[in-house]
């Protein structure tokens, strides 16, 4: 189908899927924090600007550039984006200057508030969201170099944690730390820090997020590994939130170990969700595909994945948990 300004228009499923995302996430009220028209010469939109980075992370595209090509490939997702006219596509000069907008302070509380109206959507449409969450952190490769100083990336630092075989490993970048529902495998609330952050200072800012975002916030365990395990986590979860803390204790810690009990630990297994969120985002939202330097622009490149996730599973509740297939067909993430 062609439209009066060229461009073919068809509906594939990936189309579908980026208008539906499009349709979910609360763009117009947010996008007033920006100006109407980006002040370039051809004049591009920041709803374009805004659409086309936000398809990035739906189609998983490496970078800016491989996002171009698609786009000129692809007219079909230009228009899902509303994008008109082959000469509307952007150009890289757009896109850097468009986030160095996006790494202002305002507008960045205005991505988190994104994210925030989609929780509180989740909580108002899915039954029993977020009765049971887990938080955990995984560590993120910065685009720096950090064994040669000057830094081009100085808020990155250091991560030093053991890799699945127990073997230690040294990343240069930064931690996002995430609380997730345990039985939809969806983001609640996200922070990104350096990467010589401990992970539990960041459990407690989660939490509270959680409640500041909703007042359905009650879950009624906090799963997490032994990385958080510590008295005043385990005293503030079960003050403030009245809530039960499964933490697995470390092995020097046997005063924990008397709660170790097979139905203890059948909740604790449910930790492995967080695992395979940050599995998804890394794999098919971009999260490892970092090309930003500075904490605000990585913080925006995280919470985008983060928004994609929740408004595709709102957008799709029939099937929460979905992604791209290698040829641009919706699979379940599941299968």
């Amino acid at each position: 189908m062609t439209n009066p300004s060229g461009i073919c228009h068809y509906i594939t499923p990936l189309t579908r899927q980026l208008e539906r995302a499009f349709n979910t996430i609360p763009e117009e009220e947010s996008l007033q924090g920006l100006k109407t028209y980006y002040a370039g010469r051809r004049g591009y939109t920041y709803k374009v600007l805004w659409r086309t980075y936000v398809a990035m992370a739906v189609m998983n595209l490496p970078s800016f550039a491989a996002l171009i090509r698609t786009l000129e490939d692809n007219s079909s997702v230009a228009q899902a984006c509303g994008i008109t006219n082959p000469d509307g596509i952007p150009s890289k000069f757009a896109y850097s200057r468009f986030m160095r907008r996006l790494q202002r302070g305002k507008v960045v509380l205005m991505v988190k508030d994104i994210m925030r109206n989609l929780t509180r959507r989740c909580y108002q449409t899915l039954p029993d969201f977020g009765k049971n969450v887990a938080i955990d952190a995984t560590d993120l490769k910065a685009w720096s170099n950090g064994n040669k100083p000057p830094y081009s990336d100085p808020d990155a630092g250091w991560v030093i944690k053991s890799d699945t075989a127990g073997k230690p490993k040294s990343v240069w970048g930064y931690k996002m730390h995430l609380m997730v529902d345990t039985t939809y495998e969806l983001p609640i609330t996200a922070s990104v820090t350096k990467g010589n952050m401990a992970d539990i200072k960041q459990a407690t800012p989660l939490l509270s997020q959680g409640r500041f975002i909703t007042s359905k916030f009650h879950p009624k365990y906090v799963i997490c590994d032994a990385g958080y395990s510590g008295d005043t986590l385990r005293k503030t979860i079960k003050r403030q939130y009245r809530s039960e803390p499964i933490i697995r204790p470390p092995k020097n810690q046997l005063k924990w170990k008397a709660l170790e009990t097979p139905e203890w630990q059948l909740i604790l297994n449910r930790r492995t969700a967080i695992e395979r969120v940050f599995g998804r985002l890394k794999n098919h939202r971009r999260l490892n595909s970092i090309t930003v330097r500075r904490l605000r622009k990585v913080t925006v490149h995280c919470l985008i994945p983060v928004i994609v996730m929740q408004a595709l599973a709102l957008a799709f509740p029939n099937s929460p948990r979905q992604c791209i297939g290698p040829n641009h067909e919706l699979v379940s993430s599941l299968a």
